[in-house]
């Protein structure tokens, strides 16, 4: 099986080539990437921070929540984009706040309505 087809895939350039946009190279401090054309391939990208980041601690950026982020860019889901992130509830509202139309379909808010949780740590 071919690290395309397999879902999740660790970035590096041969996934890259295979991708049909260009994607942000590993600067170290990204989570994952998804390519919105690919969205029937349903490939998210983990960059080399996704692995040493917190499984499931729902109030802060995790493994969980990053995937959820990814996955609500596929065009089918959610469509979303990536006007602001933040990984607080605060931010999030704030942004929702000032920028309604863009807010609904904002990636990090869509992640924090489904899945943050004071205090949940689900390691």
């Amino acid at each position: 099986m071919s690290p395309i087809s397999r879902g999740v895939v660790r970035f590096d350039s041969e996934t890259n080539r295979k991708l049909s946009c260009a994607v942000r190279p590993d600067t170290g401090d990204n989570q994952a990437v998804v390519c919105k054309p690919d969205s029937e391939k349903r490939v998210i990208a983990v960059y080399s921070k996704f692995c040493s980041s917190p499984f499931g601690q729902l109030w802060s950026t995790c493994k969980i929540k990053t995937i959820i982020h990814e996955c609500t860019h596929f065009t089918d889901t959610f469509n979303s984009e990536d006007w602001v992130y933040t990984d607080k509830a605060s931010g999030a509202r704030i942004f929702a706040e000032n920028h309604p139309d863009q807010a609904i379909r904002n990636a990090d808010n869509i992640t924090g309505y489904i899945a943050t949780f004071d205090g949940v740590n689900l390691t």
